[in-house]
């Protein structure tokens, strides 16, 4: 079984699965209308054909789990889903993830408590009050349940990965191009795979904005650090309409799914508060699986927009997001 981020191609599938099992996208949780059909999910894949799907609501250090359907059963479409979304929740620091269902659902209630979730609250008649915002809930379970309460479940997360103070930034200076030229070699390496970049008959790759980033204010870089360990790099730019785009950003192999990553982009963010932008390819999945939360840990919202040619090199997902500054907070 595979398990991989949701791509703009699967949009369509994601809302018919919606209507499917939930009667439409609209998900109400604790007062809240989710439109589940825009929300980062994750696909199960079984011999390459869709099984499963699970959409998700990050926000600060918290993740909602809103809705997660496995479409076969006794393969562990469930189980699979769910432990991929609480891997990457640990590897960008949240601390816990949570979820709600319905006081009827006993299927859900002992699926996730077996699987580690607590029963953390009941919000009675939470479920009467969503009807005004979704009359189709019906008001009869199974078994015969009358379906009145919100039964909220959650998971907390260990922080032991977080370790914010061995991360830092260090801005490049010029007599360290040549250190970030290196760098960037191995970016573009990994890149070859989703945007098929070619050598050069020297066995290098092309990197045509290097000398630029010294050149010009509206740009700037930073080498990242992990105790004490070069283990990537991070580059910005200001846009006319005033925002800051995150252009390039790079942690190297040996560093991932630690932390480092989430850590360093929150503090490219907080040293420039205000308007940002950044893309990804839709075909990078792991971008895809990266930013969403990235985003959410230091944002509360942010717009995606799917731009692909002219205005883009490829179809990529655009986040448009605020940060906000120390006194703001």
């Amino acid at each position: 079984m595979r398990v991989r981020p949701a791509s703009a191609e699967d949009r369509r599938w994601v809302t018919e699965v919606l209507v499917s099992r939930w009667g439409s996208p609209d998900v109400v949780s604790r007062g809240r209308v989710h439109d589940a059909a825009s929300l980062p999910a994750y696909v199960a894949e079984l011999d390459g054909r869709p099984v499963g799907l699970v959409t998700y609501a990050p926000s600060g250090d918290e993740l909602e789990v809103v809705t997660l359907d496995a479409l076969v059963g006794s393969v562990g479409v469930g189980t699979a889903l769910l432990e991929t979304l609480l891997e990457q929740a640990e590897a960008h620091g949240c601390r816990r993830v949570w979820l709600i269902t319905g006081n009827d659902n006993l299927g859900a209630l002992g699926f996730y408590q077996r699987r580690g979730f607590r029963m953390v609250a009941v919000h009675s008649g939470a479920i009467d009050r969503a009807r005004w915002f979704k009359p189709g809930i019906p008001g009869l379970g199974a078994g015969g349940i009358g379906i009145h309460d919100e039964v909220e479940l959650a998971y907390v997360l260990p922080r032991g990965h977080d370790d914010p103070e061995k991360v830092a930034l260090e801005p490049v200076r010029e007599e360290e191009k040549s250190v970030l030229a290196n760098l960037l070699q191995l970016y573009r390496h990994d890149f070859s795979l989703i945007r098929a970049f070619e050598l050069t008959e020297h066995g290098t790759f092309v990197y045509r904005y290097l000398d630029t980033l010294f050149l010009e204010s509206s740009r700037q870089a930073w080498l990242i650090r992990h105790r004490g360990h070069l283990a990537g790099f991070a580059m910005v730019r200001a846009l006319p309409e005033g925002r800051s785009e995150l252009s390039e950003f790079f942690v190297v192999r040996g560093h991932r799914r630690r932390g480092v990553g989430r850590r360093a982009a929150a503090l490219v963010f907080s040293a420039r508060p205000g308007d940002w932008e950044l893309a990804y390819d839709l075909a990078n999945e792991e971008a895809a699986g990266f930013w969403p939360l990235a985003v959410a840990a230091v944002s509360g919202h942010a717009e995606h927009l799917v731009v692909g040619p002219p205005e883009r090199p490829t179809e990529q997902m655009v986040l448009r997001f605020s940060v906000p500054g120390a006194a703001d907070r």
